[in-house]
């Protein structure tokens, strides 16, 4: 079956009329682990970047498939190392409040940081 992700990913190939072993070519993996993508596994950290950069993709079609990524993500891990005492104390202190977070409280952090 596939993922949000996985529908967005092979949609993205078909209009590049990519395939997935070509696409697999293009960043460094198999076939079998673009299927394995688009029906679930997880999206590796540099994966979207990748695709992006090899297809010259469209900022929307950037937007849908990093969307499509977060909506299957389960688990993310934040490394810290070298970052300023206080970056650290804003990891830790969102991480303890993440879940406690209100639909509208998510949206204007969405919000603060899509204006950058």
């Amino acid at each position: 079956m596939l993922t949000s992700f996985g529908k967005t990913l092979r949609k993205i190939r078909i209009d590049h009329a990519i395939t997935l072993g070509q696409l697999g070519a293009l960043t460094g993996v198999s076939a079998a682990f673009i299927s394995a993508l688009e029906r679930g596994k997880p999206v590796p950290a540099n994966f979207i970047a990748k695709v992006c950069q090899e297809l010259a993709l469209k900022p929307e079609e950037v937007l849908e498939l990093e969307r499509a990524a977060a909506h299957q993500t389960k688990e993310i891990t934040l490394t810290i190392n070298g970052r300023s005492d206080k970056a650290r104390e804003l990891a830790v202190a969102f991480a303890r409040r993440f879940e406690s977070l209100s639909d509208d409280e998510v949206q204007k952090i969405l919000g603060s940081l899509s204006n950058r």
